[in-house]
């Protein structure tokens, strides 16, 4: 009897253990749920904040760029630089037309219109088996992608008999410089560009420069395709000659 009376206890017992246990983990997964919910409404109040402050910052932005197209100042500018970039791409444009930007080779039946075409020309009188001539080809081929403003041209002195007498052409390679059609000064040789067939395409470009058919850049792209920069503080708009318009 008393076993029995043992054995009912500890199953009473036991019972009661299973409840507060389970009570125990009802109470801890209500507080998981309130805690999360808490946190969701935080965060959704912070999202809400985060939101309207994006949305004010933007108004006043707005505001602040309907204040800019207000003022006179800031649209004449405005105005201004749009007629700017207008009239280079023309320019661009216009000397493209021209056969501009690119070192050509002409025959001499093309030798007048084309020196005559533009204001600015350069034209080189080369030989086929000359070295130097192909030494300067390549850096006139740096420039005239450079320097828009001016033509280079290049032409076979063999199959040109009659400008080379015309200009009296006695050595290869022979730079002509053109301006409105007439001769402004001729390169001969490597003598002023330091007698040297290793000389700087900037040297080249300074040469040139000096004789108004070109305009040296700041920073010129000719001398950096060579590792190089000329020490001219010059602008350049749109490879122009320095004399022109």
């Amino acid at each position: 009897m008393a076993e029995a009376n043992q054995k009912n206890d500890m199953q009473r017992l036991q019972s009661a253990a299973g409840e507060v246990t389970q009570e125990a983990c009802m109470r801890n997964v209500t507080k998981d749920i309130r805690d999360e919910e808490k946190a969701d409404h935080a965060q959704q109040v912070a999202d809400w904040k985060a939101s309207q402050k994006t949305a004010s910052v933007e108004t006043n932005q707005e505001e602040e760029v309907d204040d800019f197209d207000d003022d006179p100042v800031l649209r004449d500018l405005e105005t201004r630089r749009r007629d700017a970039l207008k009239a280079r791409f023309s320019k661009e444009k216009e000397f493209h037309a021209q056969g501009h930007g690119e070192y050509r080779e002409i025959v001499e039946d093309e030798f007048l219109k084309e020196v005559c075409g533009s204001v600015h020309v350069v034209v080189h009188f080369y030989h086929l088996e000359f070295i130097r001539c192909k030494i300067m080809d390549k850096h006139l081929k740096i420039l005239a992608q450079q320097h828009l403003g001016c033509k280079f041209l290049h032409i076979d002195s063999a199959k040109a008999p009659f400008f080379v007498n015309k200009l009296s052409i006695v050595m290869l390679p022979t730079v002509v410089v053109f301006r409105d059609g007439k001769v402004e000064d001729t390169l001969c040789g490597f003598e002023a560009l330091g007698n040297k067939d290793d000389f700087r395409t900037a040297v080249l470009e300074k040469w040139l420069a000096e004789q108004g058919c070109i305009k040296l850049k700041k920073h010129s792209a000719a001398a950096h395709a060579n590792g190089d920069c000329c020490d001219d503080d010059s602008e350049s708009d749109s490879g122009s000659g320095s004399d022109e318009e």
